[in-house]
């Protein structure tokens, strides 16, 4: 049952007062969901109503004056708004893992690198950054041919010839037909660009000896040294992804000392690090990492004009300005459980005229807070604001789990926008429950030439022929029936009593065991807590991103993105089954 709503019309102004006193007087002991009152005619006329006459002035001071809205203490207004502040920047991040999600300051701390967005950092899985494809190989060997032309500098050595590009054979694709983009590629780009994979292999074991002997050997080291790090990702990154929960998980530290702030992100899969995914780690002391920058608090005082609040269809606050008639507030309908609905009527129809936009600027990779605010009214008088926060209401603001909030706001160091390339490789995680038991379908790996290739193209397993001296109508038993290469079984395993894990298996085939092809299921042993895989199935996506630091560096990396599956999905596996021969 919805709260009584009370819309009052009133001809005139008097009639108008009159009907709010009485409203007051005769307020039911049920609380109003709405209160409006909207002059009107009874006539038809309009003309009366817009007229506002008043029979009795007097009369309408009297019925304010018992209404209190003569009982102002001070009737400025404010012009502006000083506001006090502080940052307490990043300086710190670690992965966590399974021993160190609950207890950060045990993890390993890196220090923050300066200008550096936390996605490169996080999200980074070194394992898919160049991979095995001829042509990741072929690019970053001519972006190092190239940078070594841009900077002058003579490697002394043909790179091409040193370190030849070559196409890596496939098991899978023996005569290349799933991947014909392969061979092309090798004939256009062999002898033209040196490998790029074999280059980085020998830069990161040491400095080549070519290196050396090179005309310039200062520049060319400078060269590699910004190369490998293009290639393989910013130092330091990395380690935050976790297989067995399929997030990301890790842990940012701010500020020093007494007012250092940690925060965690636990299960964060998304293309942006937001700040709901992140909590704070109430308690936790964290000792600064070698190399990590200052955390001293950054002090802004700001002063700003106190505009007023003004969104679409507000309510006029002045008698003869016009309101926007698309929008009939005394005609909403709320029930009591419409609390958005509700609040948004209050808020239009009480308050809507007496909110000013105070805008503040705050300091990106920071925990930004509030000391102090106050308002300066038109008669020249500085009102500090004695309560900053409602202690019932909290936005935007990040929770300890003993549901306390940090006095703050935090601003991720996140990128303006990031440029995602395709897949490299595609794993869908599912139920089957005629099997009973669970899936890591490959749909999709990085084939021979570095382009995406899916797996289901693969040519699937024969059945066992019947025997050749059977009985057309006899019947022919058959252990389990072919199962597709790419589908990787996860077994249900009991690790401790009371719970259910799923565990990367492998079928034999031709007494080899099958294993995937991509890097995301290459972990071995690999176990998935049962809660991990639900019904609904798991999409995990390996993509290569590019982002601009805030120095306007470009950077890259290569990282998953999870999102919720299509539902469940069947094998055909079946164990136990018996046919007619020839059938």
């Amino acid at each position: 049952m919805s709260e009584p709503v009370v819309v009052v019309k009133a001809a005139d102004a008097a009639t108008l007062a009159q009907a709010k006193f009485l409203v007051e007087a005769l307020k039911p002991t049920r609380p109003l969901s709405l209160l409006r009152l909207e002059p009107d005619s009874v006539t038809g006329d309009p003309a009366p109503g817009a007229e506002a006459r008043v029979a009795d002035p007097a009369w309408l001071l009297g019925r304010q004056w018992q209404l209190g809205e003569l009982l102002g203490e001070d009737a400025g207004s404010a012009t502006a708004v000083t506001v006090r502040s502080r940052a307490l920047p990043v300086t710190a991040w670690a992965p966590l893992d399974d021993a160190t999600v609950d207890r950060p300051q045990d993890a390993d701390w890196r220090p923050w690198h300066a200008a550096a967005v936390l996605e490169e950092l996080v999200q980074d899985v070194p394992a898919l950054a160049l991979g095995s494809g001829l042509r990741q190989r072929a690019e970053a060997g001519a972006q190092l041919v190239e940078l070594l032309h841009d900077a002058g500098a003579d490697p002394g050595v043909d790179l091409a010839a040193r370190y030849p590009l070559a196409l890596l054979p496939d098991p899978a694709d023996p005569d290349g037909s799933l991947d014909p983009q392969g061979p092309r590629l090798a004939a256009v780009l062999g002898g033209a660009v040196p490998d790029g994979g074999a280059l980085a292999a020998d830069v990161a074991g040491g400095e080549p000896a070519w290196v050396a002997g090179s005309p310039d050997p200062g520049v060319v080291r400078g060269v590699l040294a910004d190369w490998l790090a293009w290639v393989t990702g910013a130092p330091d990154s990395g380690g935050a992804w976790s297989t067995e929960r399929l997030e990301y998980r890790f842990a940012l530290r701010f500020g020093e000392g007494a007012d250092q702030v940690v925060t965690r992100g636990t299960q964060f899969g998304s293309a942006e690090v937001r700040w709901s995914d992140l909590d704070w780690a109430e308690g936790a002391a964290v000792d600064p990492p070698p190399g990590a920058p200052s955390g001293a608090p950054v002090a802004t005082t700001a002063t700003m004009l106190a505009a007023p609040l003004r969104y679409p269809a507000q309510p006029a606050d002045r008698y003869w300005q016009l309101e926007d008639g698309s929008v009939d507030l005394g005609a909403i309908e709320a029930q009591p459980h419409d609390l958005a609905r509700l609040a948004l009527a209050e808020f239009a129809l009480t308050s809507g005229d007496d909110w000013v936009v105070v805008p503040l600027d705050g300091l990106l990779g920071a925990v930004n807070q509030v000391l102090d605010v106050t308002v300066t009214d038109d008669f020249g008088d500085a009102v500090p604001v004695p309560q900053l926060r409602d202690p019932g209401f909290a936005m935007y603001q990040v929770a300890a789990p003993s549901a306390r909030l940090l006095d703050g706001v935090v601003l991720p160091p996140t990128a303006a926008g990031t440029l995602v390339g395709e897949p490299v490789e595609e794993v869908l995680f599912l139920r089957d429950e005629q099997a009973n038991m669970a899936w890591a379908v490959e749909q999709t790996v990085q084939g021979a030439s570095g382009d995406p290739r899916a797996r289901a193209a693969e040519p699937r397993p024969e059945p066992e022929p019947d025997p050749d001296d059977l009985d057309p109508d006899e019947l022919v038993y058959r252990l389990q029936t072919p199962v597709p290469a790419h589908w990787i079984p996860l077994v249900p395993v009991a690790l401790r009593p009371g719970s259910v894990h799923l565990r990367k298996g492998a079928f034999l085939r031709d007494g080899e065991p099958v294993l995937p092809r991509g890097v995301t299921l290459a972990p071995t042993p690999l176990t998935f807590p049962g809660e991990e895989v639900p019904r609904d199935g798991v999409a995990v996506r390996a993509v290569p991103v590019l982002a601009r630091r805030s120095d306007g560096r470009y950077v890259r990396w290569a990282a998953y993105r999870v999102r919720t599956g299509r539902g469940e999905a069947s094998s055909r596996l079946a164990w136990d089954s018996a046919r007619v021969a020839g059938a």
